[in-house]
């Protein structure tokens, strides 16, 4: 008898890890899971926690940052998964995707040229949309055949970030704040470009963050204990590495004055590790 409560509460276990989606303990029939009672809901608003005010006056010292996030990386997955965005209808999305979608119903319009990270050159809708596809000649000079290919969660392989970090003398820590974020991809016009390091825009992320707070991301360890894509990424749950910061030369990246391999990301952590050391050193001074 013990054996078999004990096999029953496996494959429950195991059916509720399977389908990864909220409520389905509670449902009725099937249509009911994935949806959250009226708790949930506010356990969720509750949850969201809006951008600090900070006086100009607060702020001791500060650093900008832009980082990659890179997608290969297995810490860096629940933003990449699931790359098939046909296969769940709203219950598990991609980061990409959910970007995309509200991009597409205009949800999402604070959306900036890839080629300027100042944030100077607003998109038009037309434009963004654009950049959510790429027309590929599939002829030749004499021939052209071009057709219009919608770039996929499959296409993605990271993200750049553009942050800050900051004393806050007023209360006595470091901080950091997430400002923008880029997908990058596949050049799907290229198919042997090895860089994969095609740019499509930028987006300011504190106009995005409650859509965000909406998505959760993926856990497979338990589905009881999901986050959002927003605690996710202002909590800096992911792994990343420096490949600019701002400074005297024009804010000119690692690149431009590091060969790339090893001397670039021994620059990488020394900017990472004066950053850090930059709280511990205020209060030994």
């Amino acid at each position: 008898m013990i054996r078999k409560v004990f096999t029953f509460l496996f494959l429950l276990v195991g059916l509720v890890l399977g389908y990864g989606q909220s409520n389905i303990l509670n449902a009725n029939n099937p249509s009911e899971i994935g949806k959250k009672n009226i708790d949930q809901i506010q356990s969720d608003l509750d949850s969201y926690l809006e951008y600090e005010f900070i006086d100009d006056r607060d702020i001791l010292w500060s650093k900008i940052v832009y980082e990659k996030i890179d997608l290969s990386e297995r810490l860096n997955f629940p933003l990449l998964f699931p790359i098939d965005d046909n296969q769940y209808v709203d219950t598990r999305k991609s980061l990409w995707r959910v970007l995309k979608e509200n991009i597409i119903n205009k949800n999402i319009t604070l959306i900036y040229n890839a080629n300027n990270d100042n944030f100077k050159e607003l998109l038009t809708y037309d434009q963004a949309m654009a950049s959510l596809k790429i027309s590929k000649n599939y002829g030749d000079e004499n021939d052209p055949d071009f057709q219009t290919i919608e770039i996929t969660s499959a296409d993605i392989t990271g993200y750049y970030l553009k942050g800050m970090w900051y004393f806050d003398k007023r209360r006595g820590e470091l901080m950091y704040r997430l400002l923008a974020i880029m997908p990058v991809g596949k050049n799907i016009e290229d198919p042997f470009d090895e860089e994969m390091n095609t740019t499509f825009f930028w987006v300011w992320y504190p106009s995005i963050r409650k859509i965000l707070h909406k998505e959760l991301v993926f856990n497979d360890r338990s589905n009881a204990n999901q986050i959002s894509f927003d605690q996710l990424l202002i909590s800096r749950r992911f792994s990343s590495y420096i490949y600019k910061e701002d400074n005297i030369y024009g804010d000119r990246p690692i690149s431009a004055y590091k060969l790339k391999g090893l001397e670039s990301i021994l620059e990488s952590q020394r900017i990472k590790k004066e950053i850090l050391d930059f709280e511990q050193d205020l209060w030994n001074r």
